[in-house]
């Protein structure tokens, strides 16, 4: 059977080979698609590191000079950075809270960045730095690579210690960030004082299209200290970040309630509690414009995969339509319709395959030319390459016996000897 097969197709060739040429087109072009939206979705649903379900961020208002109640600095006995600190004391005791914390372009979604050059041996690198009181680990629900849990990696947090992400930049130098506890990096090209690092965190991404590995996702934590934080002054106090966690149970309607207490139980000096942002509407503004570019790019593959599956079942389906005759003299002979079709699914099936053996010596040319999308520092991994080589070949595959098993089913409905005086 396979050797007659192979002859037919052979002989055949002039009529075949431009559905070969059809074949090994549509592979490569659906290959290249199919690994685009593949990169861009599994970066999508990775990991976060952090955990962003019921935590809010509080924004925190000064007094206008013209108002009745405010208080002149030179007056005054506490400094803004005191006063939020207080603010932040009675937070902590509102039910409901679990924890507070507070931070400067630190949570997640902020689109803020604070830079930072850090050194590790006789090796430069970049960051992002986090300044951030100890109670963020807990508030955001950051674990550590070990196994640390957010309240273990709230105690290590101290004056002179850093607590880094997995995914340092360092790991471009083959450096992963959990081989750095307990080594020495230093900041800003200051030599005289290095930080220890106390803890390694999970790798924690900047947002939901960043990758692990990206600038972005690379950070480097450093204490925000009560006593930094007390010597700032209304001005600079106000721009912190405040940021809290609610417990489960205590969820539903609470911002209502916070509201309702907030004339009265949080107002400090010249400070007062402003607007609460849920960290889910933060995240669905900060990702709006990348939300709608993702939206577009995916009608735009459906819209080209829906254009490549019509064009190939058409091709499959005229094609099986044009042998009604040689299907009725097989019928004639005593063939029976499985056999018929059998015969009919191993012609097509053996073109796409040898399309396929030639479009994978494409694909592997074009990732080493380097005109893919890099994912995880890699441009390529053998895991990725299976996946996407073979949901190819999985969706030209189905096609061909849509377009083969359709018009043939129908074909074969028709007598023998009617379809052979068609002819």
């Amino acid at each position: 059977m396979n050797r007659i097969l192979f002859t037919q197709v052979w002989n055949e060739r002039r009529s075949n080979s431009w559905l070969w040429i059809e074949l090994l087109l549509v592979y490569v072009v659906l290959w290249f698609v199919i690994d685009m939206c593949y990169v861009d979705l599994r970066t999508f649903f990775q990991p976060k590191g952090h955990d962003i379900s019921n935590t809010y961020m509080i924004q925190v208002n000064t007094l206008p000079p013209n108002n009745p109640d405010y208080q002149d600095k030179d007056k005054k006995s506490t400094t803004g950075g005191q006063d939020l600190l207080e603010l932040v004391n009675r937070l902590k005791r509102f039910d409901g809270i679990e924890a507070v914390s507070i931070s400067i372009n630190s949570y997640p979604y902020n689109g803020s960045n604070s830079g930072t050059g850090i050194r590790y041996d006789t090796i430069n690198a970049g960051s992002l730095r986090r300044l951030v009181t100890p109670d963020f680990f807990r508030v955001f629900k950051i674990e550590g690579i070990n196994g640390e849990s957010p309240q273990k990696l709230a105690s290590l947090m101290k004056e002179g210690v850093l607590i880094v992400g997995d995914n340092l930049l360092l790991s471009k130098h083959n450096i992963a960030g959990k081989e750095l506890l307990n080594k020495t990096i230093y900041i800003n090209g200051d030599t005289t004082q290095g930080y220890k690092v106390a803890a390694v965190t999970k790798p924690v991404r900047y947002d939901d299209f960043s990758s692990l590995y990206s600038w972005g996702s690379s950070y480097i934590g450093l204490l925000f200290s009560e006593k930094d934080i007390a010597q700032q002054d209304d001005n600079n106090a106000r721009f912190d970040e405040v940021c809290f966690r609610v417990t489960p149970e205590k969820a539903n309607g609470f911002v209502e309630r916070l509201r309702a207490a907030s004339g009265t139980q949080f107002r400090v000096g010249n400070m007062f509690l402003g607007k609460i942002f849920p960290m889910e509407e933060m995240r669905r503004t900060h990702q709006m414009d990348d939300m709608n570019e993702l939206y577009s790019q995916m009608w735009g593959v459906a819209f080209l995969l829906f254009n490549i599956f019509l064009g190939l079942l058409g091709t499959f389906w005229f094609r099986t339509q044009q042998r009604r005759s040689e299907m009725a003299l097989h019928l004639s002979c005593g063939s029976t319709k499985r056999q018929i079709f059998n015969r009919l699914l191993s012609e097509g099936f053996l073109l796409l395959l040898i399309a396929v053996a030639v479009g994978i010596v494409i694909s592997l040319n074009i990732v080493y030319m380097g005109f893919l999308e890099e994912m995880d520092e890699k441009v390529m991994t053998v895991s990725r390459f299976l996946i996407t080589a073979g949901t190819t070949l999985l969706l030209m595959a189905l096609t061909i016996v849509g377009g083969i098993w359709i018009p043939a089913r129908q074909a074969m409905k028709i007598q023998p000897a009617v379809a052979l005086r068609e002819e």
